[in-house]
């Protein structure tokens, strides 16, 4: 991600790829450590979109909904999207993702999308809520392979006139909505029903006043 910022800050071209076979430093949402240890696959995409700042969230949901599409497509595994915007197997998480922004005034000047997956290792000794697609399947996959039709539908995806449909694709593989649940900020914690994701990618909770509460960003647990 620190590669990706100063290359996009230098201008690197949209779509540039900052690859790594593992991390020493890998984290997630509000500074929580991501283990990163080889045999995963973890990456950064440095992305331009021609969109204003307020709709950047779309770029997450439409990641990590191409990921979940993709084990299924590929690997016939039946995966989940969890908001903001994790991947999961089951109730095990097999994929996070980060993402950071620029902007001026009303244009995004670049948006990095880093993405670790469970592929090969086997993190579950140290993070019994984290599955890999070696235990999955029971054999190794080709990073190669996996990177290659991540890439190639992510990017057909970004190019889609129906990019703005992405959240109703979205509601259609989540297992957040209708349930109870959790969102840890930097400033508060929050507990409700998410009831729905609106145009911006902001989840809606019904708190237990009876009142709806719009959060755009934060780290979600399922109740």
């Amino acid at each position: 991600m620190e590669i990706a910022r100063d290359m996009a800050r230098k201008g690197c071209p949209h779509f540039s790829i900052i690859i790594a076979d593992r991390q020493r430093q890998g984290r997630g949402r509000l500074k929580r450590r991501w283990l990163s240890d080889s045999g995963g696959l973890y990456f950064t995409v440095v992305l331009r979109p021609l969109i204003p700042p307020v709709f950047s969230p779309r770029i997450n949901l439409c990641a990590s909904l191409t990921l979940a599409r993709v084990l299924e497509s590929a690997f016939g595994v039946p995966a989940a999207v969890k908001w903001p915007n994790d991947v999961l197997v089951g109730d095990k998480k097999i994929s996070g993702m980060l993402s950071e922004m620029e902007a001026e005034a009303d244009r995004v000047t670049y948006i990095n999308v880093g993405v670790g997956i469970n592929v090969n290792n086997d993190p579950s000794a140290r993070e019994l809520g984290a599955v890999s697609l070696k235990k999955i399947l029971d054999r190794r996959v080709s990073r190669k392979n996996l990177l290659a039709r991540f890439l190639d539908a992510f990017e057909n995806s970004l190019a889609e006139p129906g990019f703005e449909d992405v959240i109703a694709e979205w509601k259609r593989y989540t297992v957040t909505l209708k349930r109870h649940v959790k969102i840890v900020t930097l400033h508060e914690e929050l507990e409700g029903e998410a009831v729905d994701v609106d145009e911006n990618g902001s989840l809606i909770l019904r708190l237990s006043d009876g009142s709806l509460k719009t959060v755009l960003y934060g780290d979600c647990f399922h109740l």
